[in-house]
């Protein structure tokens, strides 16, 4: 008689449920997850507007306070601790949840790590960012904090990788950084790149009415960016790249996808350059699959990135991409086949690209039926959760031979 395989329920861990690359994973593995057979329950410190979404898949919620204590109240940040650790343990006690997998938590992973201890459950990082360390960006005071956070934390993940079941890395890249920032711990890394829910692209959008909505005609080349507005992602390059471009293509006009701490700025940018006409901040969406069938073409000038979910959203929409050379976009893009690479950081050589891209329509459009094709084959939700579901099956990196495309 063949016994049956059991699927463990997973508890996907977040930060919060804001609009971001490495909250979609998780909206898009509640979606996926369930249907591999794990029953799958979404955790998180932090509310925001994805959680009605996850609930309309049937996908539990559960909601915990978050921080309010950083490591300088030291007292009361151990009591935190203690307290949202309780928490997690009743959680998955309520569930009867035997794996929990994190999504881009920084300090927290170590809360996570130690659920681990004295138990059964499986405690699986998954490491989004190819600079995932502490940055200043993270410290907005007691900057004296960076180093010795940092030097903290590299402590901690070398600790910690023992401890767990496994690390789960979304690229190649970001696997090889996390050995180099950590040490040699690539026998406990794992690397399933994130990947997009094909059912949801292209969208099933009337291009005309959303263009309309949008205050654009259908003559008018649209190239979006979705991205938060944060340093990582240089927004402000694209800015200095379209001074140089928006003169050549009077019809192009530049969508500026998100929010976040930088937008005021980057606005400041677009308006002394006299682009407000040309570059528009369109704020945080939840119809960005519609704005996205509604375009022509698609630019991400990140200075960093883990595997951006928003660049394989737009190959998987049908876009013609041009994108920097950093972690993930290079294991995406197949330059000059299914994309355009550029160096980070350098606006010249993305308004290069820019340029490019527009004069050859026919090229663009080969270029964006070759990237769908490769999004569909190699970094589909379906692929991606049936991966991970093998690997909390099995318990740890070394069941699985071969776990990424």
């Amino acid at each position: 008689m063949v016994t049956p395989q059991i699927h463990p329920t997973v508890i996907q861990l977040a930060r919060n449920l804001e609009i971001g690359g490495a909250q979609e994973t998780v909206r898009t593995l509640a979606k996926y997850l369930p249907r591999t057979g794990c029953p799958t329950v979404v955790c998180t410190f932090g509310d925001g507007p994805l959680r009605q979404e996850i609930e309309r898949l049937g996908v539990p919620v559960e909601l915990l306070p978050g921080r309010r204590h950083g490591i300088v109240a030291l007292p009361w940040f151990i009591i935190e601790m203690v307290r949202r650790r309780r928490d997690l343990l009743e959680v998955l006690a309520k569930h009867g949840a035997g794996v929990v997998q994190t999504q881009g938590l920084g300090t927290l992973d170590f809360l996570a790590m130690t659920l681990r201890l004295g138990g059964r459950t499986q405690v699986w990082w998954t490491i989004q960012n190819a600079n995932f360390m502490v940055r200043g960006e993270h410290v907005l005071r007691h900057k004296w904090l960076v180093g010795p956070k940092r030097a903290a934390h590299r402590c901690l993940y070398r600790i910690g990788a023992r401890i767990v079941n496994g690390i789960i890395a979304v690229s190649d890249e970001t696997a090889r950084s996390f050995c180099e920032a950590i040490g040699d711990v690539a026998d406990k890394i794992t690397v399933v790149c994130n990947a997009v829910d094909i059912e949801s692209y292209p969208a099933k959008a009337d291009r005309e009415e959303v263009r309309i909505r949008l205050g654009f005609g259908s003559d008018e080349h649209l190239m979006t960016m979705v991205g938060t507005f944060k340093r990582q992602k240089g927004h402000r390059y694209l800015v200095e790249a379209a001074t140089s471009v928006v003169g050549r293509w009077p019809d192009l006009h530049i969508l500026l996808v998100g929010g976040g701490d930088l937008a005021r700025e980057i606005e400041t940018q677009v308006n002394a350059a006299g682009l407000s006409n040309r570059v528009h901040l369109l704020g945080s969406r939840r119809d960005v699959p519609e704005i996205l069938a509604a375009s022509d073409s698609f630019v991400l000038p990140s200075l960093w990135e883990g595997l951006p979910v928003a660049l394989v959203e737009a190959m998987a929409g049908g876009l013609p991409v041009i994108a920097t050379s950093v972690s993930g976009t290079e294991q995406v893009i197949v330059e000059g086949v299914t994309g355009l690479l550029v160096p980070p950081g350098d606006a010249e050589a993305l308004a290069d690209a820019m340029i490019e891209l527009l004069s050859d329509p026919a090229g663009a459009a080969t270029m964006a039926a070759a990237g769908r094709e490769r999004v569909a084959a190699l970094f589909s939700a379906q692929g991606q959760a049936e991966r991970l579901t093998a690997l909390f099956r099995q318990g740890g990196p070394d069941a699985e031979a071969e776990v990424r495309p």
